[in-house]
């Protein structure tokens, strides 16, 4: 019975023993060096979207050319936000094709540049 309970207890603890030891590369942790160039807090990241109502057709086709691509406020009421990629067809993901497509600008619909969407599967 003594013996039952001496092992009994060692077992107990040689499975605790990793729930109070930890690893060197765990429980020590170092400072990592700053940066030299600290991030602004409300730095954006993107560009905002371009409404298109706002831009004339040659505006807006000048800006996509020289940023390469470009969110355009697309739907109705610029719903939303597509990102054209322009003057080149762009590379889009596998479940994707580039479509070109127009937006409303201020001087009547403007054949802009191309967007990816979702193939169309008949399953």
């Amino acid at each position: 019975m003594v013996i039952a309970a001496t092992s009994r207890f060692l077992a107990t603890c040689v499975a605790a023993v990793p729930f109070f030891v930890a690893p060197a590369s765990y429980a020590q942790t170092e400072r990592l060096p700053r940066s030299a160039d600290p991030v602004p807090e409300r730095a954006q990241q993107h560009p905002a979207p371009v409404d298109p109502g706002t831009l004339s057709c040659a505006a807006l086709k000048g800006k996509l050319q020289a940023a390469g691509e470009l969110t355009i406020l697309s739907g109705p009421n610029g719903g939303w936000g597509d990102t054209f990629h322009g003057p080149a067809v762009p590379r889009c993901e596998f479940w994707q094709m580039p479509v070109f497509t127009y937006v409303k600008t201020s001087d009547g619909l403007c054949g802009v540049g191309y967007i990816c969407v979702e193939k169309m599967s008949f399953d």
